[in-house]
């Protein structure tokens, strides 16, 4: 294992070769998963329209393509920057393949922000903790759609690094930059305030130690000790330096929602997204997308496991040395805490959970090295543990070649597993005939009444001469008219015959009806009514004209 720390120990001494052969690792990885003609997210197709649409006409400002929802009225691109990065890939690249490209790059740019946070937090060995992003199944998976995840996970790295280093102006203008990027921006205060939290009280009971050591440790003492720990807490909580860090994204969160060319419409766009479905959630009233639901239990585990096995040992350490950590590897783990809470409700949440994990236990581990006390209880470990089973030949190379076959097993299986869920989505011509049929034959502006809400990116890509009733997250259908969701719910499932011409045609005001082939009972209600003609059908889909 000397060539292994040997070359360890250069890493570590050469800074931009590291950082150039991570990059170099990481483009060709991210290539290589974005390497099929598919998408797994039907978002995909929503992002390269409107990239598609801003190279043409500039920002999007008005998006009728959604009649039936509150985003007819209060739509606001709340991946602006993100569609602004893809301009050049589908300018001058066919546009689905540019996208692709887009991302596998900005994939490999997340990589290289964690690196870099790792290094500013002060971990040695960050390579090796950077590497194990590759072997995590769900943080590449998830990171690899084709959506504005890596580009907030890059603000959101940025923002620990500038929180924890308390660098106000640059805080306020990544407030500004999350505002305009990602919708999810509530993110960037509430790390900011559980950072307030931990070091406020990290300050307030290093200080009470140094007072109360000196006196007996009597129960009346300890009361008082206690006591004055809660009271120099709140004090520090509302002290200038924190009140300071908070008005300062306050305030960059402002200027971006008021310098914004969707204001004052983009207030209640923010109230859906951020509250209404980020934070309340419709899921146990509506069918919303899948990310919005929670793992089951064993699927979280495995999800996580290797990263979880990471943990296990930073978090032992880190409750038992509590004392002698700082207030920032305490930061680090109340917010890993809060991901993995977040993750339990919506496993969206992963790509957050699985580089907290990573961060906390790197950096609990590089700090454990380098505290004396901590640094001499392990080494004791590590020879009674490591260093005497490896003493003797045989059980060297028996432990070694386990240890080798499991790691490359892992990754091989991690990368794997990865790559073919990537590759089974929706085709890059997924409705195009239909909806280009539609295209053809309707009016521009007619709506189309359509089967499943999580269509609307494919429709709209391959036809945006027309408009549709529902798409992005039902719950903008679901705000915007609870009675008409419910409508098109029973429809869309073939639980509606009755009145079925007068609901389609004066409820909706659809012209036309574009059905899925799974679903079945829905075509079979309007293939027997006589107000409803059949002139297109394929092996996707059936479309209907309203007479």
């Amino acid at each position: 294992m000397r060539w292994l720390k040997r070359l360890h120990n250069w890493l570590e001494g050469q800074k931009a070769i590291t950082y150039l052969l991570l990059f170099l690792i990481a483009i060709t990885f991210f290539i290589w998963m974005q390497y099929s003609p598919d998408f797994s997210d039907p978002d995909s197709f929503y992002h390269t329209r409107v990239a598609e649409l801003m190279s043409q006409e500039g920002p999007v400002i008005d998006f009728p393509y959604l009649q039936l929802t509150t985003l007819k009225d209060s739509y606001t691109d709340h991946h602006f920057i993100y569609h602004l990065y893809l301009v050049p890939f589908v300018n001058y690249l066919p546009p689905l393949i540019g996208v692709k490209l887009a991302q596998a790059i900005l994939d490999a740019l997340v990589i290289i922000t964690f690196f870099w946070l790792l290094r500013r937090l002060g971990v040695r060995g960050a390579f090796w903790y950077s590497l194990l992003l590759f072997i995590s199944p769900s943080f590449i998976f998830r990171i690899s759609l084709v959506k504005a995840q890596p580009l907030a996970l890059i603000l959101f790295f940025i923002g620990i690094y500038l929180i924890v280093m308390r660098k106000h102006w640059w805080l306020l203008a990544l407030a500004f930059i999350y505002v305009w990027s990602y919708g999810g921006w509530i993110l960037l205060l509430i790390s900011a305030s559980l950072y307030v939290l931990m070091s406020s009280w990290d300050l307030a009971e290093r200080e009470s130690n140094k007072l109360w050591q000196k006196l007996m440790a009597i129960r009346r003492g300890k009361l008082l000790k206690t006591k004055d720990v809660f009271l120099s807490f709140f004090k520090k909580i509302f002290g200038l330096r924190n009140i300071k860090l908070i008005v300062y994204i306050l305030v960059g969160f402002f200027l971006g929602i008021i310098a914004n060319p969707y204001f004052p419409n983009n207030l209640s766009f923010y109230w859906d997204q951020v509250v209404q479905i980020g934070m309340v959630n419709y899921q146990s009233v509506i069918g919303v997308g899948s990310e919005w639901y929670p793992l089951p239990p064993l699927d979280f585990i495995r999800s996580i496991l290797r990263s979880l096995i990471l943990m296990v040992g930073a978090v032992i350490l880190f409750l038992h040395y509590r004392k002698r950590f700082n207030g920032t590897v305490k930061y680090l783990f109340v917010l890993m805490l809060f991901f993995f809470l977040a993750t339990i409700k919506a496993r969206r949440n992963l790509e957050y959970l699985i580089p907290s994990i990573i961060i906390f236990s790197a950096v609990v581990y590089s700090a454990s090295y380098q505290t004396k006390r901590i640094a001499k209880d392990l080494m004791i470990a590590k020879e009674s543990l490591i260093t005497k089973p490896f003493k003797y030949l045989p059980i060297r190379i028996f432990l070694t070649t386990v240890m080798v076959f499991v790691l490359i097993y892992t990754c091989y299986d991690s990368v794997i597993t990865t790559k073919d869920n990537l590759s089974s989505g929706l085709r890059f011509d997924y409705l195009k005939g239909s909806s280009q049929f539609i295209g053809r034959v309707s009016q521009p502006g007619d709506i189309v009444f359509h089967s499943d809400w999580d269509d609307f990116p494919s429709l709209f890509y391959h036809n945006s001469n027309n408009y549709y009733i529902i798409g992005l997250d039902p719950t903008f259908m679901y705000l915007y008219n609870k009675d008409l969701y419910h409508q098109w719910a029973d429809i869309t499932q073939g639980k509606r015959y009755q009145k079925l011409y007068d609901i389609i045609k004066n409820n909706f005001g659809a012209k036309y009806v574009i059905a899925t082939l799974d679903h079945q009972s829905m075509i079979d209600s309007f293939d027997n009514n006589f107000y409803f003609k059949k002139i297109y059908q394929d092996s996707e889909a059936v479309v209907y004209v309203v007479l």
